[in-house]
């Protein structure tokens, strides 16, 4: 039987026939192996993240960063099955800034991957 998608929805395909069959259900996984590499680009400091996306069902990702041991923010969003991100730190920093990533969906979010750190 063949079957046509007409539609996708809160996470449900909606199918010709009028049957509404559920998606990948539930909080994405957690991104893993987190990596980071500084570098400056005139005197601006930026930061390039890589890692691995382990789900099939995120809408996309948040970038963490702690600056020098302080209070984890979202510092930038980027879509599904992206992973990759640069971070445009600033113009002459110096410190340490360390990074987590977590995937999201409309069910919730993921559990950080783990920490990665750089130093300029």
């Amino acid at each position: 039987m063949r079957i046509l998608v007409s539609g996708f929805f809160m996470g449900c395909l909606f199918l010709h026939s009028g049957i509404a069959v559920r998606g990948i259900a539930g909080i994405p996984k957690q991104p893993i192996n987190l990596s980071v590499k500084g570098e400056f680009k005139g005197a601006v400091a930026v930061a390039r993240l890589k890692w691995r996306d382990q789900s099939e069902n995120e809408l996309g990702f948040e970038v963490l960063r702690a600056e020098n041991g302080k209070e984890y923010k979202v510092v930038g969003f980027v879509g599904t099955n992206t992973v990759r991100y640069q971070d445009k730190i600033g113009r002459y920093i110096s410190g340490s800034f360390v990074y987590k990533v977590r995937a999201y969906n409309e069910e919730g979010k993921s559990l950080e991957s783990n920490a990665a750190a750089v130093w300029f």
